[in-house]
């Protein structure tokens, strides 16, 4: 009788492990599914931007974290999704427009990083900046600029200087 309540709480103890197991792995694939590749600051749905990058598919914050992947690693990414700013539906990249450098940008709503003294450190970079946010079409975008500043680009020529 022992020996099969002994089979048995092994067997609980198994299946115990096993489900801590599972649930921290989900735990860590959805969190890395809702943070950037580039800079770990979160996805947000209307500014997501998917590439592939040595075979895998990766989730980026924006089109500018996922261009600029290149410059940094020297690797070559190639965009496959982008997210409508206004409607947040998924885009082809081929016909897409961006908008760069308007005062929108969702990236930067985050506390600043501070230094030994408590004081606001200066950034000197930050790869979600200028902004890039794309659109679904040349009219939406237009507007938009005309309300927010910023240049409109075709996303295929705004990708080919990234990847110089």
């Amino acid at each position: 009788m022992t020996q099969r309540k002994s089979v048995i709480a092994s067997f609980v103890a198994i299946l115990v492990i096993a489900g801590l197991g599972y649930a921290t792995w989900r735990f860590v694939n959805e969190k890395s599914a809702q943070s950037c590749r580039a800079c770990a600051r979160p996805v947000h749905s209307h500014m997501k931007t998917v590439a592939i990058l040595d075979g895998q598919r990766a989730n980026y914050c924006c089109p500018a974290c996922a261009l600029s992947e290149h410059q940094q690693s020297g690797k070559q990414v190639q965009v496959v999704e982008l997210t409508d700013y206004l409607s947040n539906t998924t885009l082809k990249p081929d016909s897409s427009f961006v908008v760069r450098n308007s005062d929108v940008n969702p990236c930067l709503q985050h506390r600043p990083a501070v230094g030994e003294d408590s004081q606001p450190l200066e950034s000197r970079f930050d790869r979600c900046s200028p902004s890039v946010l794309a659109f679904q079409d040349r009219k939406s975008a237009v507007a938009f600029a005309g309300e927010h500043g910023g240049q409109v680009v075709k996303f295929t020529d705004f990708a080919t200087q990234y990847q110089r």
